[in-house]
């Protein structure tokens, strides 16, 4: 069982509108397939998701421009969908550097909780320029591993600060309530990796499927889609909860 992310010489690779694909990355959906002005035609749109919840996660009052998750989440959607768009290599980068800092501005809110203003900058300024040197490594590296270490590791900072300070600042009903979105929003994220994963693992089984099917029914087992409809769900319940924890700090 492979698990290429690369599915290359496609019937239309070469015919889009966009010119050849020069991307690391391309995912198990033809390209080109529906229109020769979209790349991925499915995984372009999925990314809507993002930017629904970007607005959706707002509360009242807030602006899109002054929330960094928010902000952040939105660009995941704009910069993924010009991926998927073009399949070039630059809007790939933009795209995975996206992931890293939706990850970071939610590690930031979590971290710096109680933390004076001085301490704040100094943890965001660390921070930024680590993300920063990774990035610039990562576009010069025409690779996958770097994003892949480096978004695992974001992720896996958030849930356990997630859960300590739900159990450490929540009670009662309230506690019990956030831990269920908190799980949800985990099991969304837990249920979009295992569909990657089967995208990149079983994609001649899928494209078979898929052309049996046709269009439109087809574009249910466009699973890269779905991943970006699960993360945007899992996504959208952190930065709720994450709201939540910290809404005394962003009352100051």
């Amino acid at each position: 069982m492979g698990l290429e992310r690369n599915f290359a010489g496609d019937a239309k690779a070469n015919l889009g509108y966009w010119g050849p694909p020069t991307s690391v990355a391309n995912f198990c959906e033809e390209d080109y397939a529906v229109t020769l002005y979209f790349g991925e035609f499915v995984n372009s749109f999925t990314n809507l998701a993002y930017v629904y919840w970007a607005f959706r996660t707002l509360l009242p009052g807030e602006n899109l421009l002054t929330q960094p998750c928010n902000i952040a989440l939105f660009f995941v959607g704009v910069t993924s969908f010009a991926f998927h768009l073009t399949l070039k290599y630059e809007t790939q980068v933009c795209d995975d550097l996206s992931m890293f800092w939706v990850c970071a501005a939610i590690v930031y809110e979590l971290y710096t909780i109680g933390w004076s203003k001085p301490a704040k900058v100094a943890f965001g300024s660390i921070l930024t320029a680590t993300l920063g040197i990774i990035s610039a490594y990562h576009y010069k590296l025409h690779q996958l591993w770097l994003h892949n270490t480096t978004f695992a590791t974001l992720v896996t900072a958030i849930w356990p600060r997630v859960l300590y300070l739900i159990q450490t600042r929540l009670k009662g009903e309230e506690r019990r309530y956030w831990i269920g979105q908190f799980r949800i929003g985990g099991f969304c994220f837990v249920l979009g990796f295992v569909i990657w994963v089967l995208d990149s693992a079983y994609c001649g089984a899928l494209r078979e499927t898929r052309k049996s099917l046709g269009i439109p029914l087809g574009f249910l087992l466009e699973f890269h889609g779905w991943w970006h409809i699960l993360t945007a769900l899992g996504a959208g319940y952190c930065i709720r909860v994450t709201k939540v924890l910290t809404k005394k700090e962003r009352s100051l």
